[in-house]
């Protein structure tokens, strides 16, 4: 058999003491970690880069690669914690009477055994007293459920050996579905596969998969022999929406998860995007199983008020003091509104985001985030997602059926983007003269990055170009500043008439509006915005 690497994967049982009644003289659950408090648990979820502010000074490619490190960021919230809880009560719970070498263990086998012999698998069992244990964790994409669950799982070890008994406990078993949906042969398949994977010279998937061609009633029998052997004490099913492309059986398979989880005791907890709910209801069995204990709906993350912040507030208070930018912005509530405007309270795009925004601002020179940067690099880096977050920012729930399975590019696949869009530009740079194909576009591009329309750029980028008064790129700009116009007042009769106007992140007359409600300048939201800036920064881009 091929030799694995299972450094990390395995511990000897270390026995603890168990003040609950029904969990004393169990091994498998005194063998299993203690239970953390709050704050200990959320010591242990926390998940973020290493920063010192002496990195802003790093040079641009050792700080891009500093960004990157956001890809693992995680702020423990309330929600984290209770899902936390969850599946720890339900692997104890699990092990309840369940103890190796005990009557009802043996009695187990002999279950399994009958059941091979008569050519059956699981049924369901009215008349059982087995606690029904199970739990489902549904949200839309993006908000951190299979990136919790894993994180939480792995503070128990994924092997505990028992020497005296002489068990291999696994105390879960982490599979996902396919996209292609899946056939009760191949649960059966990934179940043997990761047993074989964690357990030392186990070869399950060869001896009863592969040997002949065993029915379906004869591989479950196997598979649920292989999990009370090894003392499976949680089966967790990610991306359980996938059952929705499978071609049949769809029921069938839901039906004979629950009767595994009824008669082997073995909790399950369910995993997938809003399409779950449709699997999960497929009958009133599946229905009342999957809304078991601790079941949540994660949603995005909600805006507070400063009086009583929100959950998006906590989190993107923490995640904005990673800046290795060199001219740090401070967070606003402007600032915090455009970001959620643009990410609807959806963590995993709200942190690609700001890693963009980061990126983007050390190749383009200006070394900040403001709300023009963020709204141009949405549009561009993030456009795949944008219709997804639309329609959550409409609450169109018919289109997010459509986009519910959308996700962002990969970290290193944004970053790559971001890099080619500036390859060579940062070398021609100033020594661009007029004539020169990039002379134009150079200009434009400043001017764009001021918050100057595309086209009006370009028009005076042109009318710079043509006048003969430039020598290199940084004269032209700076001609090309002192062409701008200040903005067309409103009319005063259409704010009359109409009613409060919704405004875009980027538009300058949220300015205004700040100005009054917090009683301070204009000029000095301008700045927060990043509208006004410093000419001598500008000229160097």
């Amino acid at each position: 058999m091929e030799s694995r690497n299972l450094i990390n994967v395995i511990v000897d049982a270390r026995y603890s003491e168990q003040r609950l009644p029904r969990y004393r003289n169990n091994p498998l659950i005194a063998a299993l970690p203690p239970c953390l408090d709050d704050i200990e648990l959320t010591n242990a979820l926390m998940q973020s880069p290493e920063f010192h502010a002496e990195q802003r000074n790093w040079q641009i490619h050792e700080r891009m690669q500093l960004v990157a490190g956001l890809s693992s960021f995680m702020v423990p919230l309330e929600r984290h914690v209770q899902l936390a809880r969850t599946l720890d009560v339900l692997m104890r719970e699990g092990y309840v009477g369940r103890e190796p070498r005990t009557i009802q263990h043996t009695q187990m086998f002999q279950k399994i055994y009958d059941n091979q012999k008569a050519g059956k698998a699981f049924q369901m069992s009215r008349t059982s007293a087995t606690p029904q244990l199970s739990t489902s964790l549904i949200g839309i994409s993006g908000v951190g459920k299979s990136t919790t669950v894993e994180r939480v799982l792995a503070m128990t070890p994924q092997v505990i050996h028992h020497p005296d008994l002489g068990v291999w406990q696994i105390p879960y078993l982490h599979i996902e579905t396919p996209h292609d949906g899946v056939s009760v042969k191949g649960l059966a398949h990934s179940i043997l596969r990761k047993v074989d994977a964690l357990i030392p010279d186990a070869n399950y998937y060869e001896t009863y998969a592969m040997r002949g061609k065993p029915s379906v009633e004869t591989l479950m029998n196997h598979v649920a022999r292989v999990m009370h052997i090894h003392c499976v004490g949680l089966l967790v099913c990610d991306e359980i929406q996938n059952l929705e492309n499978a071609p049949k059986n769809k029921q069938s398979l839901m039906t004979l998860l629950v009767s595994a989880s009824n008669e082997l005791r073995v909790p399950i907890m369910f995993i997938g995007t809003n399409k779950a709910r449709r699997v999960l209801g497929l009958d009133f069995r599946q229905a009342r199983r999957s809304v078991g204990k601790g079941s949540a709906y994660w949603d995005r993350l909600t805006q507070g008020s400063p009086e009583e912040p929100g959950e998006w507030d906590d989190f993107l208070g923490v995640l904005w003091r990673f800046q290795w930018i060199q001219r740090p912005a401070e967070l606003n509530p402007h600032l915090s509104d455009v970001m959620y405007h643009y990410s609807q309270g959806i963590i995993d795009i709200a942190i690609k985001l700001f890693a963009a925004c980061q990126w983007r601002a050390m190749m383009d020179g200006s070394e900040t985030i403001t709300v023009q940067l963020i709204d141009a690099v949405a549009k561009k880096e993030l456009s795949m997602v944008m219709p997804m977050v639309e329609a959550l920012r409409n609450n169109n729930l018919k289109a997010l059926e459509a986009y519910d399975d959308i996700a962002p590019l990969g970290f290193e696949d944004m970053l790559r983007n971001v890099e080619s869009q500036y390859v060579g530009k940062r070398l021609r740079g100033a020594s661009t003269r007029p004539g020169d194909s990039n002379f134009a576009p150079s200009v434009t591009t400043v001017l764009t990055h001021l918050g100057v329309e595309s086209k009006q750029a370009e028009q005076i980028a042109t009318a710079v170009e043509a006048s003969g008064e430039v020598n290199n790129t940084l004269e032209g700009t700076a001609l090309a500043l002192k062409h701008l116009q200040p903005p067309a007042r409103v009319k005063s009769k259409a704010i009359k008439l109409k009613a409060e106007p919704k405004l875009e992140p980027n538009d300058l007359r949220n300015a205004v509006r700040l100005a009054k409600s917090e009683g301070t300048r204009v000029f000095h939201q301008l700045q927060l915005m990043g509208v006004v800036c410093d000419l001598n920064k500008v000229l160097s881009v």
